[in-house]
């Protein structure tokens, strides 16, 4: 198999066209390289450089969508572009669209005065306000009943509307004009706490009032210094890659000069409280416990590869007698997991949406979970969640400690070697639809 190219993002501090690109990369776990873009730079950006590792011409990419959706290729089983089917990555590219063509124009021309881009004039500012508003109502009319845009998880739709209101929402859209949508401000606050995006854009602070040009001129620079002093809580996770490294600068440096002012307000507050905790609480999860176990004590079972076996067999006997015999029980473990409040669950399309939910949440160490979460038994009678993870190490409390959920379930570890009624066990939740346990299948979530 031939050698992944490697990729270089060009891009100006501070560019939030850049944030979906990154963001989708985090998803993908696509290792970018960023780079400033020099100062006589004229071309597009953010332009994206892919570089052959077999010396062949490096092709380079603009437009950020189109990078984007590149990068969201690069591993289908994150599913960024929608669940497969025709329909779903169209309405990827239908909101993706809808970003560009309502949301992002309106949006620049409101804040870009405030970060000194563009002279203020009050006549487009307040019309923008009034366009930009035109199509958060159109969000918040598809959210009334959605927690994401396209499916039930997080697609390249999402993070890139998300990608494009972070500025607005953090330095021009008070409390007054984010109240006639509290669907979005739901959507867009569920998305912006998820670790992949704050990796890339960090703590994402609302404004507690509107910022203008008039106003952000002296105290935002002094705020400024201290904001990048604040900013080591983006960087740390960035120096886990490269492009995390790189990304750090792509957030501080875009608020420069509205920062300032959003600082201001944080310094009243706990500014002192918010500089020190950065600076090593970041520190701590840089290194996950498990990417310390991967490199003191290497596995011969590779994750990915399970994963890559599981998405792309064409028979899952297959793919369970090669997960049986490359399984490594010194440095991977099997649980099985039963939720304590079956009796609550009566009605199907909430107790999917508890499953749902519980897969959002453990994203912080996807890289090392695989497995399933199913409903089984009669609607409205009967209805029991189970799910089967494999994790790394011998211990379920990881999967506890990043998501709460977790320790809604009774969790039992699979002995190994795997009897053969576990190896059934095994194969019936992760593979088929049912019977599971002698009771139907209602629903099934995989997390891989």
């Amino acid at each position: 198999m031939s050698a992944l190219p490697t990729y270089k993002l060009i891009t100006e501090p501070g560019n939030f066209r850049a944030f979906k690109i990154l963001i989708a990369a985090e998803y993908t776990g696509t290792n970018v390289e960023v780079v400033d873009a020099p100062a006589d730079k004229t071309s597009k950006l953010p332009a994206l450089e892919v570089i052959s590792s077999v010396g062949g011409p490096t092709v380079t990419l603009t437009e950020s969508n189109a990078i984007a959706r590149y990068i969201a290729r690069q591993r289908a089983d994150a599913a960024l572009l929608g669940n497969g089917s025709a329909l779903s990555s169209a309405e990827v590219d239908m909101w993706m669209d809808f970003c560009s063509h309502d949301i992002e124009l309106p949006a620049t021309l409101w804040f870009y005065p405030v970060l000194g881009y563009m002279p203020t004039n009050p006549a487009v500012a307040a019309q923008c306000k009034s366009d930009l508003a035109a199509a958060l109502k159109t969000l918040e009319e598809h959210l009334r009943f959605k927690t994401y845009l396209v499916g039930e998880a997080i697609t390249l739709a999402d993070i890139t509307v998300v990608s494009t209101l972070v500025y607005p929402f953090k330095f021009v859209a008070d409390p007054a004009y984010r109240s006639a949508f509290p669907n979005v401000l739901r959507w867009f606050t569920t998305c912006v706490n998820q670790p992949s995006f704050e990796s890339v854009v960090g703590t994402v602070t609302l404004a507690e009032k509107e910022l203008t040009a008039s106003g952000s001129a002296p105290a935002p620079q002094k705020e400024a210094k201290k904001e990048k002093g604040e900013k080591p809580k983006d960087e740390k996770p960035k120096e886990k890659k490269e492009k995390k490294e790189k990304a750090p600068k792509v957030k501080e440096e875009k608020p420069k000069e509205e920062k300032p002012k959003e600082d201001k307000k944080k310094a009243k507050k706990d500014e002192d409280d918010d500089e020190p905790e950065p600076d090593y609480v970041e520190e701590k999860k840089q290194d996950h416990p498990f990417k310390v176990l991967d490199k003191a004590s290497p596995s011969p079972f590779v994750m990915d590869t399970w994963k890559k076996t599981y998405s792309n067999c064409s028979d899952y006997h297959e793919a369970m007698n090669t997960f049986f015999e490359s399984f490594d029980a010194a440095g991977w473990s099997v649980f099985r997991g039963d939720y304590k409040y079956n009796e609550e669950c009566k009605v199907l399309f909430m107790t999917s949406n508890l499953i749902a939910g519980f897969i959002q949440r453990t994203e912080e160490i996807r890289k090392w979970l695989f497995g399933t979460l199913t409903i089984r038994g009669e609607e409205g009678k009967d209805m029991k969640i189970t799910s089967y993870f494999l994790i790394r190490g011998d211990s379920i409390q990881p999967l506890i400690s990043c998501n709460d959920d977790a320790e809604c379930y009774t969790w039992t570890k699979v002995q190994y070697p795997f009897s053969e009624e576990d190896k059934k066990l095994l194969y019936d939740y992760w593979c088929s639809e049912g019977p599971l346990d002698g009771e139907p299948c209602l629903d099934s979530r995989c997390y891989k």
